[in-house]
């Protein structure tokens, strides 16, 4: 049976479904979702009957087909390239729903006889750009992939939130003889008070007729504001704000993480991080590298020098050796690894964010507009000793 033809048939399948809601400039209707994922799951069972005869399954499944798929949340799919192409991660899905929202609030607000010209100065709230839920069904992308979310809920403390820390874990649980006194563990826990954090962050100046375009506005709110500020509370997540106060203090600034130090070589320090988490009874669920220390791990020989690579698929062998999937950031500096329990940190969004558009003064002369974004957003770690700050450097 030529599995091949079935894969490339069911593809295209999936392919125009996508491709018709894309030209529509619509969202899948549940129909169509079903039916794309029929398309899919053939693909999946025809890819596994080739598997034997292929050098990488899916290697059919071409970038654009993948990217096409992948842009109505359809991801996760091997191809000519490394897997991690071919599906999309937290802030991708986010910011293209949010920018979408968000933009068809502002259209809402601004709509009127002469289109943009109803515009004028003020604020209007939208959605927070994370709260938007999103399913990682592939492997992790980001540092927003791996940190859990959600919304405030104590609304009487105003800017201000508390949470446990942990501190210390001596486990002395154990048989007990009747009548004997029962041995006593040790779990340490402290009261954390923190505040709300503020990010935000200006658009450039530009003319407002591009508002009359509801692509292009779209396009500026996801690649300008949407983005932005989510590599800016990535960057805080990993380092802490440059002035402590004004953000978030940071897993690699905070007190208690772990350490390991070089040793030897770049695996055999990774190794000894990884054992370092598991043997006190941790469970690290990813790296963040820098993607230059990414590349080093790919670049291995087996001999050091002229000899076949190491890790001949790329990322994906070298995850296997260091036990958890390897999330790319340019937010940690180069020499410098993060391993640890993910499920031990939490970004709480306070409210829904507020866009602000500016129309005034020298932009009013120029019929120009500006946007700013803002959100307040607090970040809680509640194992230190569940992460160890790595050095990759000799």
């Amino acid at each position: 049976m030529d599995y091949k033809s079935i894969m490339q048939r069911e593809v295209q399948a999936a392919r125009a479904i996508a491709s018709k809601a894309e030209a529509e400039n619509r969202d899948l209707t549940p129909e169509e979702i079903g039916q794309a994922q029929t398309h899919l799951k053939a693909y999946e069972s025809a890819k596994a009957a080739d598997r034997e005869a292929s050098t990488r399954g899916g290697r059919n499944f071409t970038t654009e087909t993948a990217q096409k798929l992948a842009n109505i949340g359809f991801g996760g799919f091997e191809g000519s390239g490394d897997a991690a192409s071919m599906s999309r991660g937290f802030k991708s899905v986010a910011g293209s729903r949010w920018s979408r929202k968000a933009a068809e609030i502002f259209q809402k607000v601004m709509a009127g006889p002469d289109g943009s010209k109803a515009l004028t100065s003020g604020s209007i709230d939208v959605p927070s750009v994370i709260a938007e839920p999103v399913e990682i069904t592939g492997r992790p992308l980001s540092v927003l992939d791996l940190v859990p979310k959600r919304k405030n809920t104590d609304k009487g403390r105003g800017n201000a939130f508390s949470y446990l820390r942990q501190t210390a874990r001596t486990n002395n649980a154990g048989a007990v003889a009747d009548n004997a006194t029962k041995p006593t563990s040790i779990y340490t826990f402290g009261d954390v008070e923190d505040a709300f954090r503020v990010y935000a962050h200006l658009s450039e100046v530009f003319p407002k007729r591009y508002l009359d375009d509801y692509n292009g506005l779209i396009q500026i709110l996801q690649n300008q504001m949407g983005a932005g500020l989510m590599e800016a509370l990535e960057e805080d997540i990993l380092n802490g704000a440059i002035q402590p106060q004004d953000g978030f203090t940071g897993v690699l600034n905070t007190s208690g993480i772990q350490t390991q130090a070089w040793a030897t070589d770049l695996l055999t320090t990774m190794s000894n991080a990884k054992y370092k988490l598991v043997n006190t009874h941790e469970s690290p669920n990813a790296w963040v590298l820098n993607p230059n220390d990414v590349q080093r791990l790919e670049l291995i020989r087996e001999d050091g020098a002229t000899g076949p690579f190491m890790f001949r698929n790329g990322i994906a062998d070298v995850e296997k050796f260091v036990g958890a999937p390897i999330v790319p950031s340019t937010a940690i500096t180069a020499g410098v690894g993060l391993l640890g329990d993910w499920e031990q940190t939490e970004l709480i969004i306070r409210e829904d964010d507020h866009l602000d558009i500016d129309t005034s003064g020298a932009k009013f002369e120029k019929n120009q507009v500006q946007f700013r974004l803002e959100g307040r957003y607090g970040f809680t770690i509640e194992r230190p000793m569940a992460f160890v700050s790595v050095d990759l450097t000799a």
